[in-house]
């Protein structure tokens, strides 16, 4: 009787497992997808990273990317959900301070020298304003923001244009460390 309990009771937890597995087997789709290296470029960095190619879509595996886009992820397996959170540092520069002979100028952007990082200005004037040498050199270090209402953002050298009205921290050297962007 111990014997036929026993084989009894094998043959329960087999049925139990195989079914189970069979119910879990159907929320899955077999495919057909390739490994593909693929190269990535995020802010000018490449890196090649492995993909998966499936009718003519490339899927990059959540973390690697959101790894270059400096962003933090959560899987929310409970809620079958994928959360990104954008990880960026906005990064501010201090007022212009004229007791180290700091200026700050208004002005209308009319030639850009991008290879040797020289902006041409037109200069707006108020009642505090200095004239300067409209050709200004800009930092290594620069800070370019862009604010729009109560919300700001940083950009590149290379996002500013002709045309564009901005504001400038000069230091006493005449070199431009900081730069609002306005609309």
């Amino acid at each position: 009787m111990n014997r036929l309990l026993k084989k009894g009771l094998v043959v329960f937890i087999l049925c139990i497992l195989t079914t189970s597995i069979s119910l879990a087997a159907q929320n899955f789709e077999v495919i057909k997808a390739y490994l593909k290296d693929t190269n990535i470029s995020v802010n000018n960095e490449s890196e090649t990273l492995k993909t998966i190619y499936y009718k003519g879509i490339l899927y990059i595996p959540a973390p690697l990317l959101s790894e270059k886009l400096n962003c933090s992820v959560l899987c929310d397996g409970e809620n079958n959900t994928l959360l990104l959170k954008n990880n960026r540092v906005f990064k501010d520069f201090p007022q212009s301070n004229p007791y180290k002979g700091e200026n700050f100028v208004y002005g209308e952007i009319v030639k850009m020298d991008k290879k040797s990082k020289i902006l041409t200005i037109e200069q707006h004037f108020d009642d505090n304003s200095i004239s300067i040498e409209p050709n200004i050199h800009v930092s290594e270090n620069l800070v370019i923001i862009m604010q729009r209402n109560n919300k700001k953002m940083n950009l590149d050298f290379n996002d500013l244009k002709v045309g564009d009205l901005i504001g400038a921290v000069l230091n006493k050297e005449n070199i431009a460390r900081g730069i609002i962007l306005s609309e």
